[in-house]
């Protein structure tokens, strides 16, 4: 048996910010937000900087160039952020340093060859936030 890999896939991004001067709600721990249309990750880097990364499917990535990110940040994500966070995500969106990742998978397709076992990782997606391979 053989392994064909399809077409990379690019199904979300990752929209990446850096909170100053906040606090997480439960210090020292990640936090998840189960939000609409996807999560978003909070994890503390710094004794006074947080990471926020916002899941945004592919096909509906805004454009950083034009504001339309930061617009999607301040309208569909903002009222999502935990009230310890809010004035602190606002405050990095208005700076302008955000910074974008396609999450990116390599399916694969098995071509069945009689009297094989095929054994192995048969699909993997690269994700920034597992040092970007998931099984």
């Amino acid at each position: 048996m053989s392994i064909q890999f399809l077409q990379v896939e690019v199904p979300f991004c990752f929209v990446g910010l850096i909170l100053e001067n906040c606090s997480l709600p439960f210090p020292n721990h990640g936090h998840v937000v189960l939000g609409d249309p996807s999560p978003i990750l909070f994890y503390p880097i710094s004794s006074t900087e947080v990471r926020c990364l916002v899941d945004v499917p592919s096909q509906k990535v805004p454009s950083i160039s034009n504001g339309e990110m930061a617009n999607y940040l301040k309208t569909v994500v903002a009222p999502q952020v935990p009230p310890e966070l809010h004035k602190s995500f606002l405050a990095a969106v208005e700076k302008g340093s955000i910074r974008t990742m396609p999450n990116r998978s390599l399916p694969a397709a098995p071509l069945p060859t009689p009297g094989d076992i095929l054994m192995g990782i048969l699909g993997i997606l690269l994700h920034a936030s597992k040092g970007n391979m998931v099984i």
